[in-house]
């Protein structure tokens, strides 16, 4: 099956002994499907430049399942789709990983930047909140962790020199063109997918010529870096989007492909998912390098989705990735870049970083009157009843727990009510409510705790009026 289609035929499906005789569909009798007919002779249509290239991508897809074995890619399906078992980190089980670890290290590092950066700092190299991200990218396969940090160092030192080996990048280690290719926004995160796993997309058509291939490693070597300060992503893992489509494919650059991917595999970031969106296949050459340096198992958890923006969100939203991730045009840009700029300036003020954004863009950034929705959050549509998914937790949470919220003292339910808010907040839910002109803000803390009592107080209500 073609990585650029999802569907499945079923007239190729036989479930017989072998020996049945095909009968054609109504279809089939009309006319010759995907052919010719010159001079009363029926001649199979040629491939075209772009059959070829889609072929080329799903003979690396084709390639990666079969190097793996059944257990294998039952394995990289589950990690795709978010259902796979969670790793037990008990103290035991990651003090033997971390042994083998430096086991595996001692046998490859003679002569590498893993080395130099260990003479120079050794109780930077071998921090063991350090090395256990590591692990957490690799799964806990220790020599996979153990070619992944000789890589990262290397990578390290090209991107920012030896004086910065063993140091943490900050902004202040940025320079201005870094700094500038960090405001654009053509690598950010955009919220979380069904399984609470962060989405990091690449919205390349947001680039600016003027920024060089180094701003832009650097730039993402930062943001992917400040992903990884959370324990919760190192373990669950995220999910990339590279998005070419329409106006996002427009500054796509004719190189720097391979670099951009080295880079990706190199940061201790378990990608969970890589998910390919393009309207052109013409950017074949792009896909095709990328997956090219993944790992077999990285090719196995990657899907390519083709068309326009409306089809690649819907086809990802199979794989629980919310199709309001991304707005549709045509206020793309200016949601994405504000979703962004509130990122950024929380880096700013974290950092205490003295070079702001520009006046424009900082007022963007604290201002609130731009959110994008997702299926998680609780939507507060007035006095209409909204069946998101987020609203749905939410009353179902609501009527298993309204018996006990109506009996309870005002200390119960006053927990009751944080258990409701929670069951919202955990998975990266959000109380929104929208406003003149369809503009969603994000409801206070006192408000959120007003609308989730008095759900308790009508769904009482409404147990009562039905017995």
């Amino acid at each position: 099956m073609s990585a650029f289609n999802h569907s499945f035929n079923n007239s190729n499906c036989n479930f017989g002994t072998g020996n049945e005789r095909r009968v054609p569909s109504t279809n089939a009798l009309r006319r010759p499907q995907r052919s010719q007919v010159h001079g009363g002779l029926v001649r199979s249509r040629r491939s075209t430049p772009e059959d070829e290239k889609k072929k080329e991508i799903d003979d690396l897809l084709s390639e990666a399942l079969k190097s793996l074995t059944f257990e294998e890619r039952q394995e990289q399906q589950e990690i795709l789709h978010g259902v796979a078992a969670k790793i037990a980190e008990e103290a035991t089980f990651i003090e033997a990983s971390l042994q083998e670890l430096e086991s595996h290290l001692s046998n490859i590092k003679n002569g590498s930047v893993y080395e130099m950066a260990e003479e120079m700092d050794p109780d930077y190299v071998t921090a063991r909140a350090f090395q256990v991200m590591f692990l957490r990218g690799a799964r806990y396969d220790s020599k996979a962790a153990a070619d992944q940090m000789l890589s990262f160092f290397e990578m390290k030192l090209q991107l920012f020199g030896s004086q910065k080996l063993v140091k943490d990048i900050t902004l202040h280690d940025l320079d201005e063109g870094d700094i500038e290719c960090l405001k654009t926004g053509w690598v950010q995160l955009a919220g979380k997918d069904r399984c609470g796993r962060h989405i990091i997309v690449n919205l390349v058509g947001l680039r600016e010529d003027k920024m060089t291939l180094q701003n832009e490693l650097r730039a993402q070597y930062y943001m992917k870096m400040s992903v990884l300060e959370s324990k919760e992503t190192q373990i669950k893992g995220t999910i990339i989007i590279i998005h070419a489509v329409g106006d996002m494919k427009s500054r796509f650059r004719d190189s720097g492909y391979s670099e951009n991917a080295r880079i990706a595999t190199a940061i201790p970031i378990h990608m969970s998912a890589l998910h390919i969106c393009t309207d052109e296949v013409k950017y074949h050459a792009c896909l095709h390098s990328i997956i090219k340096v993944a790992s077999m198992k990285l090719r196995a958890r990657s899907r390519f989705h083709y068309g326009n923006q409306t089809e690649c969100l819907y086809q990802m939203s199979t794989y629980g990735i919310p199709q309001t991730f991304l707005p549709v045009p045509p206020n793309t840009n200016k949601i994405c870049l504000q979703r962004h700029f509130r990122w950024l300036e929380s880096r700013f003020k974290m950092e205490h970083f003295d070079r702001p954004l520009s006046p424009a863009v900082a007022a963007a950034a604290v201002s609130n009157e731009l959110v994008s929705p997702t299926e998680t959050d609780v939507l507060v549509v007035g006095g209409n009843k909204s069946n998101n998914i987020g609203n749905k937790v939410l009353r179902a949470t609501v009527k298993s727990m309204s018996q006990a919220y109506q009996a309870g003292s005002k200390e119960s339910r006053r927990d009751l009510v944080d258990c409701a808010i929670h069951s919202v907040h955990e998975p990266g839910g959000r109380f929104l409510k929208q406003h003149t002109g369809g503009v969603w803000k994000e409801l206070p803390k006192e408000q959120i705790r007003k609308l989730v009592a008095q759900a308790f107080r009508n769904s009482y209500k409404s147990r009562n009026r039905q017995k």
